[in-house]
């Protein structure tokens, strides 16, 4: 890693969107049977130094993992790794830094000790300091399809019964992962509340009231806390407004949201497509690709105007969001929050393609960033 950048090397986000684009395309058409199992969150990506340290990592992959975000960064995939493995990972990163496209199989193990063999796709992304390279590393839980005949019924069959089994394996995905999140997050945080309650209640009869007072004041703000986690793990399942409002009264609502979080912003929502003519499978993926674009709009772009639209006609569905910011030639990712955000971006742009959809940015001072997702019907 780069020492005078904090934040690790510098990379431009095109760079990172380009560099996603080829790993998709090169993973899935050198294994086109081969089957992933995702969770809500989407795809599990990391940035890694060429000797496989972690730089940054998205929150899909810290949950795969089961570290957060944080943790993860300087972190090296050897201290994931089991000892009996280390050679064997060692000889696949050697293979990564020499080729700019390689995949491999690796056995890490999570914070609980338990060993996974997991597939790695890795694609070298430039930096900006000559002669540096990180890796866009992508992981996944592999099925691999094989079919024990050529007759067509039988292989379709077949088929059939391994997309029942992807959907079957990404449901216990995703039951493991609430039942984690839900006793280790919110069940300490809930055993914690009712000791500091029982401990005021405690003071109150000893008539030691200020400091119940002062007691009382910390645990309304756990349980504030509290309830913060309950509605993010209810919006990595779905967005609640989706459900409440529809997606365009949804997609309108979060617009407002983003321009009163700033000052000086004005964000403008257009759209001439009614909920129902929306498949409920991409509503989704429509709100989160527009909720993670405002968000970069504002946090990065330095945008005062922003303008979000979403238009169907017989062919599909065009979802642009326009800001008149630096534009993210002027804005490369150094820090942790910058590399996140690229990550996020890069997030949706997986699950768009994944879904048969397409995804592109334009970016430049001159004209701002335009993001924009289509889908066809």
């Amino acid at each position: 890693m780069d020492e005078s950048q904090p934040g690790g090397p510098q990379v431009r986000l095109l760079d990172l969107i380009e560099a996603m684009r080829k790993l998709r395309s090169t993973a899935y058409s050198s294994q086109p049977d081969a089957g992933v199992v995702t969770d809500a969150r989407g795809a599990a990506l990391a940035i890694l130094t060429p000797d496989g340290t972690f730089v940054s990592a998205n929150r899909s992959a810290a949950a795969l993992l089961g570290y957060s975000s944080a943790e993860l960064a300087g972190k090296g995939l050897a201290d994931l790794a089991p000892d009996d493995y280390h050679a064997e990972l060692a000889d696949e990163l050697s293979a990564s830094a020499a080729c700019e496209f390689h995949s491999f199989s690796a056995v890490l193990s999570s914070r609980t000790g338990h060993p996974t063999r997991l597939a790695l796709h890795q694609q070298i992304l430039p930096t900006r300091q000559p002669g540096s390279t990180v890796l866009l590393t992508l992981f996944e839980e592999p099925l691999t399809f094989e079919p024990g005949s050529a007759d067509p019924a039988e292989l379709f069959d077949a088929r059939e019964r391994v997309c029942q089994t992807y959907l079957m394996m990404g449901q216990q995905k995703e039951r493991q992962r609430l039942a984690a999140e839900l006793h280790d997050g919110l069940g300490q945080a809930l055993t914690l509340i009712k000791l500091m309650a029982e401990d005021t209640l405690m003071r109150i009869r000893r008539g030691q009231i200020d400091d119940a007072a002062n007691l009382l004041d910390s645990t309304v703000f756990r349980i504030r806390e509290t309830i913060g986690d309950v509605r993010q793990i209810c919006g990595e399942l779905r967005p609640l407004m989706l459900d409440k409002l529809g997606l365009p009264a949804a997609l309108s609502s979060l617009c407002r949201r983003v321009e009163h979080s700033a000052a000086a912003l004005s964000v403008s929502f257009d759209c001439d497509v009614a909920d129902n003519d929306v498949p409920e499978h991409l509503k989704a993926d429509m709100f989160r690709v527009a909720q993670e674009a405002l968000n970069n709009a504002v946090k990065h772009a330095e945008a005062t105007q922003i303008s979000l639209s979403l238009r169907g006609d017989a062919g599909g569905w065009l979802l642009a969001i326009q800001d008149n910011g630096i534009g993210y030639e002027n804005h490369p990712l150094a820090t942790e929050d910058a590399y996140t955000t690229g990550l996020g971006l890069i997030g949706m742009q997986h699950r768009v393609e994944m879904h048969g959809g397409a995804f592109s940015i334009d970016s430049s001072a001159a004209t701002g960033t335009r993001v924009c997702a289509t889908w066809t019907r």
